[in-house]
Formats: C-alpha cells, sequence, structure tokens
C-alpha cells in the first residue's frame, strides 16, 4: 500500500524492517492519524502547495491562512492586477508579504498594501493565489565526487522535491535514475544522486519537508492507537486484585494536544 500525501510519518520512521503481512494495516493507520491533525490544526496540508483565497481587506491588509508563504501568484483587488512592491522602486501602490520565519511552527502572516494602493472606502475585497507550506529554500551544496548529496534537513524529515538549479543559474531536470550533466535524481528520503561530470558544481536544493516536533507527535499518537487496539474500550483493569491500572482515554491525547496547537490556523475560511 502506496503512502498517502498527506502521511506525517513513514512507515521506516516506526518499523526498521518491513513486513508484508501488517504493513498495509500500519500504513492505513498512519494516513488515518496524519489526516486526523491536519483536520484538528484546520489546515488542508503543511507541505507546499498552492492556495487561492478571497477575502476583505483589513487597515492592514490581508490575513492568509495558510503558512509559510513561498510565493505569491496572483493578487487581483477589486478586478485590478497588484504587483509585488520593490524596494527603491519609489512606487507606492503594491502589495508586501510579512516575512516567514525561519524555523517552524511559524505564524499567519499578512499581504500588506502599499499606501498608494486604491483600496478606497468600505469593505475592498482582494483575491490573493499564493503557494504556502514548510519548505526549504534554495540549500546551497556542492556535487561531491561520486554525485550522491543528502539534504541537510534541518528542521524536520524531507518529505517532497522542489527542485533543483545550479547555484544562481538554471534548473536542473529530475529524471528517475542514472542522471546525466544537468538532470538529477532523488530517492523518498532527501537523498539525491547528480552525474559525475557535474562533481564540484554548486548546485541549490529545494524540499517540503515534516516539522520534527509534529511528525513526532504522529509518531506518538500512532503508537498510542496501537496499543489502545489491544484494550479497546477498556478504561480499567484489576490486576489479581492488587492494583488497579488506569488508561486515560482522549479525542486528542494530552502529549500531542500542546504541539498542535502551534499549528493550528485560527483564521476563519473565506
Amino acid at each position: 500500500m502506496a503512502p498517502n500525501p498527506s502521511d506525517l510519518v513513514r512507515l521506516a520512521d516506526l518499523r526498521a524492517t518491513p513486513d508484508p503481512d501488517t504493513d498495509p494495516v500500519l500504513q492505513r493507520l498512519i494516513t488515518a492519524v496524519s489526516r486526523t491533525i491536519l483536520s484538528t490544526i484546520n489546515r488542508p496540508a503543511i507541505l507546499p502547495r498552492s492556495y487561492t483565497e478571497t477575502r476583505e481587506v483589513g487597515r492592514s491588509g490581508v490575513l492568509l491562512a495558510q503558512w509559510p508563504v513561498t510565493r505569491v501568484d496572483a493578487v487581483d483587488l477589486g478586478g485590478m492586477v497588484m504587483h509585488a512592491l520593490e524596494p527603491g522602486s519609489g512606487l507606492t501602490a503594491g502589495y508586501a508579504v510579512d516575512p516567514a520565519d525561519v524555523a517552524p511552527p511559524g505564524r499567519p502572516q499578512m499581504l500588506r498594501f502599499g499606501t498608494g494602493t486604491p483600496i478606497g472606502f468600505g469593505c475592498a475585497r482582494a483575491t490573493v493565489t499564493y503557494t504556502a507550506g514548510y519548505q526549504v529554500t534554495a540549500e546551497t551544496t556542492v556535487v561531491p565526487q561520486g554525485g550522491a548529496v543528502m539534504a541537510l534537513q534541518p528542521y524536520g524529515a524531507w518529505a517532497g522535491d522542489g527542485g533543483v538549479t545550479y547555484a544562481g543559474g538554471p534548473a536542473l531536470a529530475r529524471v528517475a535514475s542514472a542522471p546525466a550533466s544537468g538532470q538529477y535524481a532523488v530517492d523518498g528520503a532527501g537523498g539525491y544522486t547528480f552525474a559525475a561530470a557535474d562533481a564540484g558544481r554548486p548546485v541549490a536544493l529545494t524540499y517540503g519537508y515534516v516539522p520534527a516536533d509534529l511528525a513526532y507527535a504522529a509518531r506518538e499518537w500512532i503508537l498510542e492507537r496501537q496499543a489502545y487496539a489491544e484494550r479497546v474500550g477498556l478504561q480499567s483493569k484489576s490486576l489479581g486484585g492488587q492494583e488497579t491500572v488506569s488508561y486515560r482515554i482522549a479525542a486528542v491525547p494530552d502529549f500531542v494536544a500542546p504541539v498542535l496547537q502551534q499549528y493550528a490556523s485560527v483564521v476563519p475560511p473565506c
């Protein structure tokens, strides 16, 4: 059974040796708990993807529901196409996005309009198309002899390729295996392979990742659900009349809830 794109952990994070008899059941549990976590934090995804939101413009601008924002693709303000404000250009009509926090969990970001933007009076509405999700952007490294490079993954496990470029240069093409010059291959854990001819060249890796504390919370919740399967509906039991063992049953485990709270989106839907 293949992993789901929304999975926060992998089978390899829960067991070192594959078991064809029980792996499908565990994979379904991984997906179920991951989807429950995303529902709990009110976020459709945490890896980079595109969103389109239409919101009323407040005095400070527009608060975007998803974060961290990696790119703004289009902004429409009452039928007018807005452009990004360029520092030093002297233009005051346009938009800028608050900088994203470097490390997760981060915080929602404002899209702010310049003082010369014709917002007018009343309830102006803006439609924003943007890309958001946890991503390491342009992580630089040098292709070694042999061509094998492992992404650094400073904030959490690699979870999706976002492309590779030569540092300050053009993009490389992704292939399944045996890359030639100008190409690369990547496995499912952040291992990149380049052509021997590219040895010594600096490259920049971009990839999505699952924040480490969120992945750990998912792993612990999965293990708790596995243990619960052995005592479904059981809240306590007596051991030989000498002692009683009680089990705490909660919709969200106590050790998981504080982690999820940091990632929860409280921005209302469009």
